[in-house]
């Protein structure tokens, strides 16, 4: 697409739709706490993030199968018309059960708006403009994000928590609109030659729900030696089994395994499970961490994560600009260092409950993980055709929320046994049980709700808030543990992966011309 007004305005639309992304994933994570208070619930916390997740997760890749197959702008437009409804619905939500229900229908929706999205930059600009373009789109992600938990803290304490999911429908259609009137792109795929890989969709679907079924439910069940989460994860294991081997039969599989073969792709991938993990646990917990432990208000758990939604678009546009000087290798290593130190950070300030140490520490993972993000999905654009783009693409997009998806359930499934355990043996602050001299059956839910929790004995909520605080450092801790990992990943990226022209496998840095060296010089 050549520069003039159509790409300014189609660059325009997909930043729109990167802003609704950003704001669906900050403002909601402020609210999720008063609606799940409101609503009940806290044993399936976790499951508003995770039904979300799962949907987008498993349909990242058909999306890009279906964008190479049938164009850019159409699948765009179904994605977000199925985003759009999620999000009225969720805000029309009377139960919890219904809430977790259309956060799904959101999320099938959303598997296809912010990946479509970096598609086209891919397609729209060249490899010199796209490390600047990409830092540009997230300092506008950076930028709606640092509006949405403030705004999302208001609204929910001013109105509603429900009007978070309507401030969706104005940003998609506006976005929506604009991309349908000035977008024009390749041609897509001939007719005949459409084949979408089906069976591969639905098994990849059943077997990460079936993993997510476990980990969220196993701890209320009996533990993970129950039988019943013990076939679930068979269930799990013999799915990703089946689909692996879809993929390698399938004449257009969803997801080419061949990709994974190059470095520089398998590499990025690895590094994206690690930013999704780290990314949707801070965006699911650290709320939970200033709501439920230091007693904050909405607006409190908001502002929470600000300070990593400021951090990584700064650093993205930053790599961005120097990513063609430096390479790919050094600046997500450089992410890694970065990441671990926020970590840390993080894993000594919830023990201590200190509000600032933990916005700080949020600040630190946010440069590192902007750091890793964008050399990876510009890196991976650079080594594939553009009948390939849309896969690979969603592909990284697909690693990045399989990761935050299981890791979600997963720290849910720790944080339940944690706060499990600790009511039936006692809670250390309390010097007894949970429910010792309060009554039996003390609601954790009533740490989320200002309302619930103003009406609490002080020995009641010294034990409850004992309890959150102590299974939350567990869920920091484990994140400290994934940047350890995203580390361990960056330090064997392909040393020839730097910025610069295009050369089959691999990712190389331009070279000046050769010219004979005279004798004096």
């Amino acid at each position: 697409m050549q520069p003039g007004r159509p790409r300014n305005l189609v660059t325009a639309a997909l930043m729109l739709a990167n802003a609704l992304a950003a704001l669906e994933a900050t403002a909601v994570a402020a609210a999720v706490p008063t609606a799940v208070g409101e609503l009940g619930g806290m044993a399936r916390y976790s499951w508003v993030f995770s039904a979300y997740l799962l949907a987008s997760t498993t349909t990242v890749p058909l999306y890009g199968k279906l964008a190479d197959l049938y164009g850019r702008r159409r699948v765009f437009h179904l994605a977000v018309a199925l985003f759009l409804l999620g999000s009225a619905l969720s805000g029309a939500a009377a139960s919890f059960d219904q809430l977790i229900f259309f956060r799904a229908l959101q999320g099938l929706g959303a598997g296809g708006v912010q990946p479509i999205a970096m598609i086209l930059v891919g397609d729209i600009f060249t490899l010199e403009e796209r490390g600047r373009i990409q830092g540009l789109f997230s300092g506008v992600w950076g930028a709606a994000s640092l509006l949405g938990p403030p705004l999302g803290g208001l609204i929910t304490d001013a109105m509603s928590w429900r009007w978070i999911f309507y401030l969706n429908v104005p940003l998609g259609l506006g976005a929506a609109l604009i991309l349908e009137r000035y977008l024009r792109e390749e041609e897509a795929a001939p007719p005949g030659t459409r084949r979408l890989d089906v069976l591969g969709t639905l098994v990849l679907t059943g077997s990460v729900t079936a993993l997510l079924v476990a980990l969220l439910e196993g701890g209320g069940l009996g533990g993970f030696g129950n039988p019943r989460t013990l076939a679930l994860f068979a269930a799990a294991a013999g799915g990703l089994g089946l689909f692996l081997w879809q993929e390698r039969r399938a004449a257009d599989p969803m997801l080419p395994l061949t990709l994974f073969r190059e470095r520089v792709i398998g590499v990025s991938a690895a590094i994206n499970v690690v930013i999704g993990t780290m990314l949707f646990s801070i965006t699911a917990f650290v709320p939970m961490w200033s709501q439920g432990v230091t007693g904050g208000s909405a607006v409190a758990a908001g502002a929470a994560l600000t300070p990593m939604l400021f951090g990584w678009p700064i650093a993205s546009v930053v790599s961005g600009r120097i990513l063609l000087r430096t390479g790919y290798r050094r600046q997500v290593i450089f992410g890694g260092v970065v990441a671990i130190g926020g970590g840390l950070l993080l894993v000594h300030a919830g023990r201590a409950a200190v509000r600032a140490e933990v916005m700080a520490a949020v600040l630190v993972i946010g440069v590192g993980l902007g750091f890793l993000a964008l050399p990876s999905l510009i890196a991976v654009q650079n080594v594939v055709p553009w009948q390939r783009r849309g896969v690979a693409t969603s592909a990284l997009q697909f690693c990045r929320t399989i990761g935050g998806t299981v890791a979600v359930a997963a720290l849910g499934a720790l944080l339940n046994a944690h706060l499990e355990q600790l009511g039936g043996g006692g809670a250390a602050a309390a010097g007894g049980r949970l429910g010792a001299g309060t009554g039996p059956g003390l609601d954790p839910n009533a740490a989320l709700d200002p309302a619930l929790r103003a009406r609490l004995a002080p020995p009641a909520l010294a034990a409850l808030t004992a309890a959150l605080a102590s299974g939350l450092h567990a869920v920091f801790v484990a994140i400290a543990v994934a940047a350890v990992a995203g580390l361990a990943l960056a330090c064997s990226s392909p040393a020839g992966c730097r910025g610069g022209a295009r050369r089959p496998g691999r990712w190389t840095r331009p070279r000046r011309p050769w010219r004979p060296r005279r004798r004096w010089e």
